[in-house]
């Protein structure tokens, strides 16, 4: 067995893992009447705490790769939650998942790394097979809703980015961006949490699983995972959120059954078709493994 080829494999599988935790999101928010900002809030601190245990200290090193990485994570999280308010959900994710063109807009802008072709037609399909997954529920109408997804993007890029900076620790940054954003939100959820006993289990499942867990896999894939491949890999989450959505649904857990069209299949095929082809692609033919791209 070749063992290098082993470890590499390992890298993508963990971002997998991060995106499969990331999609429930959609659902377990269903069940908190709270605003967005005290989920934020309340979520970091929760997933802060697991990273403590997971790392087994409080310390953070305030390089400039922690701290960059750090603010792009909140300002994805605040940018986005933002975006859900003033714009469609559909919209939302869809400008989000521009994340990908930034991140090839940065190396050539910042590294002066063209992208390859690979590469290119790899986020081409990714995105087609977005619009496709949000085709039916689509708004183009909510300006500055659209124009802060577009921000949430380019944040979400900054995190897939800065975290390949030889300053990061991935642990560290993404620790220091739970702080930030247990800072930010946890003002709003002092007047607002109540003792909704299903509600604590939902934001529970949603600190500890959805962000906690989720970013243990992120920070250990991404030092083995091409920044555009982590990303490429991380569109598992959206295409999967409407499925918890639609299980919960059938099973009676949620008032209203909500099931995918064909539209939102046929996008949601050609996004794992793509995520798998560029992985092996990657193996198969870059010369480089831990290339930045």
């Amino acid at each position: 067995m070749d063992l290098s080829k082993e470890s590499n494999r390992k890298g993508p599988m963990f971002i997998a893992l991060a995106s499969i935790c990331w999609s429930f999101g959609g659902l377990f928010i269903k069940f908190i009447p709270w605003s967005a900002m005290s989920i934020v809030g309340i979520r970091a601190v929760l997933a802060a705490l697991v990273f403590v245990i997971y790392r087994r200290s409080f310390k953070v090193e305030f390089t400039l790769g922690n701290v960059m990485t750090a603010l792009c994570l909140s300002s994805t999280t605040v940018m986005y939650v933002f975006a859900n308010k003033l714009t469609t959900a559909a919209a939302a994710i869809l400008l989000q998942f521009t994340a990908p063109v930034f991140i090839i807009l940065i190396y050539l802008i910042f590294y002066r790394k063209k992208p390859t072709v690979s590469a290119v037609i790899a986020v081409l399909l990714t995105l087609l097979g977005m619009m496709l997954f949000f085709a039916e529920n689509l708004d183009t109408g909510a300006f500055w809703g659209n124009v802060m997804a577009l921000v949430s993007g380019l944040s979400m890029a900054g995190v897939y980015v800065c975290n390949k900076r030889e300053d990061t620790s991935p642990e560290d940054a993404l620790f220091l961006g739970f702080l930030i954003n247990s800072c930010i939100g946890l003002p709003f959820a002092v007047t607002e949490v109540t003792a909704d006993i299903g509600a604590w289990v939902a934001v529970i499942i949603l600190g500890v699983v959805q962000v906690g867990f989720a970013y243990i896999f992120f920070s250990k894939g991404i030092k083995k995972t091409s920044a555009l491949l982590a990303c490429l890999i991380s569109a598992i989450e959206p295409i999967l959120n409407p499925v918890w959505v639609m299980l919960a649904g059938l099973l009676g857990f949620l008032p209203e059954l909500e099931i995918p069209g064909m539209f939102a299949l046929a996008g949601g095929v050609i996004i794992l078709l793509t995520v798998v082809g560029y992985n092996i692609w990657v193996e198969k033919k870059e010369s480089t493994p831990t290339s930045s791209q």
